[in-house]
């Protein structure tokens, strides 16, 4: 047996309730805000920095954004959205852990250079955007888009952004009207003042981010908040500031189409994406897959189900700088930036590089990587079928993975808790208790009927690439 079982990354977010301390070594202070204090956190087992987000269950109503942000993390699964890895709670205290993104906020590089060139606007817009067509695509408004939201993910000139802090977001489908005012007064659109709006308040926050980005200075202002939600209201502005003439008529039309107050006209953000200034400004590389992460891909094909989890369980844990390159490679493949890669997208890739593969097996490779069975090839699941053994080469990793299936503690991973992590939180799949028995068999050298450490290192370093 070795039929294809779901798997969901989900399912590798734990919610615990033992003492963080334990498995982490909280710091400084590194950052702040209206629901919280965000601390500095390194990982016992692989030395991994994190940031840790401390919330008391005290103030009750800002708990509850503290949940709500934890529930909207654990389903968005994209290069430009912080990753969550996992949360604890306590009588008194909630901490989500992050990934950690040390290149400081962007509003803070705005500050420093006073504004942005056209590319290195271009280059923030795009990765923004296809973190917004991704979100809304998940039915999901963030209500809080502003530069001190999006974060650098290295102090590197060139670093790509995360977008953080979901406390606001919302789940949202397209029919869906908001009516609570919240966010940053100097980024809310129009209609959220008048108290009914749909998730194309994401557009105007980011037209606004853009203004910011070029000019230095918001489009909409004021001597006090009265007078700044009265010109926001009015979503009256002018390209007056003398850095606006040197700025192309290009750029000005995206910012106008996603400054239009009537949000029914108001551009989306895929549409937005797709515009001449960011496709123009930006020269986008020809996709490709080196020969290696396509080797890696076929091995996890062949793999067992056991360890393409556990493959999953690293993947979702690796930093930014483990992945750095298969991150490159998901970005490029995805060329309608919606922060998925379709089959046809991977098809396309992989049939360049080996174009004697037949149909078949080629469509049994793609499938091979769409773990969840959504249809297509989602952020973690590239990562996942891309992995290279040198990208998990960290034991701390892997001990991690295997104290994920072994939720006693006694050193061995047995049928039941394969069943416990394989069927998530919830029954979502039928696993029989022989089709588990089978797959712990495949690596059960010693037969106890279990797996063993020993045995778990051996199943996840055997035909892997070095």
């Amino acid at each position: 047996m070795n039929k294809n079982i779901q798997i969901q990354r989900q399912w590798f977010i734990s919610s615990k309730t033992t003492d963080i301390n334990a498995d982490y070594v909280i710091s400084k202070e590194i950052g702040s805000g209206a629901f919280g204090k965000v601390f500095l956190a390194e990982d016992r087992k692989s030395l991994s920095l994190r940031a840790v987000k401390v919330i008391q269950k005290i103030r009750v109503q800002d708990f509850q954004t503290f949940v709500n942000e934890i529930e909207i993390l654990k389903k968005l699964d994209h290069p430009n959205i912080v990753n969550i890895i996992e949360s604890y709670e306590n009588e008194r205290i909630c901490y989500i852990v992050l990934e950690h993104c040390r290149g400081g906020e962007l509003f803070d590089r705005l500050i420093k250079l006073n504004h942005f060139t056209e590319i290195q606007a271009a280059l923030i817009m795009k990765q923004l955007l296809s973190a917004m067509i991704y979100i809304h695509n998940n039915n999901i408004c963030h209500r809080d888009l502003k530069p001190e939201n999006c974060l650098y993910i290295t102090e590197d000139e060139n670093s790509e952004l995360k977008i953080i802090d979901f406390g606001f977001s919302v789940q949202a489908k397209e029919e869906d009207l908001f009516h609570d005012l919240t966010g940053t007064l100097y980024y809310i659109a129009p209609e959220m003042i008048s108290g009914s709006y749909t998730k194309v308040v994401d557009c105007w926050s980011l037209g606004v981010i853009l203004y910011v980005l070029l000019s230095g200075t918001p489009p909409f202002n004021g001597k006090d908040n009265n007078e700044i939600l009265m010109n926001v209201y009015n979503g009256s502005y002018t390209f007056r500031p003398k850095t606006f003439k040197s700025v192309s008529d290009y750029a000005k039309d995206l910012i106008s189409r996603l400054l239009t107050k009537d949000p029914n006209h108001r551009i989306t953000a895929q549409e937005a994406y797709m515009h001449p200034w960011i496709q123009g400004t930006i020269q986008s590389p020809y996709p490709v897959l080196p020969v290696n992460l396509l080797a890696s891909i076929k091995n996890f094909m062949d793999s067992k189900n056991l360890k393409k989890a556990s493959l999953m369980f690293i993947a979702s844990k690796l930093t930014e700088v483990d992945i750095r390159n298969i991150r490159k490679h998901f970005k490029d493949i995805d060329v309608n930036g919606d922060g998925v890669i379709s089959k046809t997208e991977l098809v396309g890739v992989i049939k360049n590089l080996t174009p004697d593969i037949s149909d078949d097996n080629l469509q049994i490779l793609v499938d091979s990587l769409d773990i969840n069975d959504n249809g297509n090839i989602d952020y973690t699941e590239f990562i996942t079928g891309c992995l290279l053994r040198k990208n998990y080469s960290n034991s701390g990793y892997l001990e991690s993975a295997f104290k994920h299936f072994d939720k006693d503690n006694s050193g061995l991973i047995t049928v039941n808790e394969v069943k416990e992590v394989l069927n998530g939180q919830e029954v979502v799949q039928n696993l029989l208790t022989n089709d588990v028995e089978q797959m712990i068999a495949e690596f059960d050298k010693n037969k106890d009927g279990c797996v063993d450490y020993r045995e778990f290192i051996d199943m996840m370093t055997q035909r892997c690439l070095l």
